[in-house]
């Protein structure tokens, strides 16, 4: 699995912000771009491998102490309504979930999970949870 956005991952493991945006209408790629399908890996699950790949050799490095802490989140927007995919539709707010700004850290959803994961392989079964809980248009 081939993942060509170092760029992105440098400046990040670096701790700069990335962020991957997809807008489109109904039917034009997004999800299969970005999450891909079966064997066919899209953007996420590549730069998820990639990032797993770095702190494997970071921690096999044994002149440097290196701890790292990686969360995934999911969310959507439809309808000018922020959602956290990790919940069940039925138990999402009506309203969506408020797009808020910290002075130190930023940007952030307030009520969104940020669930710890450990893997690849952790980040997939989540992946898979917020795609069973996307709205189809």
């Amino acid at each position: 699995m081939l993942f060509q956005g170092n760029e992105v991952l440098d400046n990040a493991f670096e701790g700069y912000n990335a962020c991957l945006f997809a807008y489109g209408q109904t039917g034009s790629g997004k999800s299969y771009s970005v999450v891909g399908y079966g064997e066919n890996k899209g953007i996420v699950p590549r730069a998820c491998a990639e990032i797993f790949k770095r702190i494997d050799s970071l921690k096999a490095d044994t002149t440097k102490r290196v701890e790292c802490q990686v969360t995934v989140s999911m969310l959507e927007i439809y309808n000018e309504r922020v959602q956290d995919l990790f919940t069940k539709a039925a138990k999402r707010p009506k309203e969506g979930l408020a797009v808020r700004e910290h002075p130190k850290t930023g940007v952030y959803v307030e009520g969104a999970q940020d669930v710890p994961v450990n893997s690849y392989e952790e980040i997939d079964r989540q992946l898979n949870t917020g795609n069973e809980n996307r709205t189809i248009g």
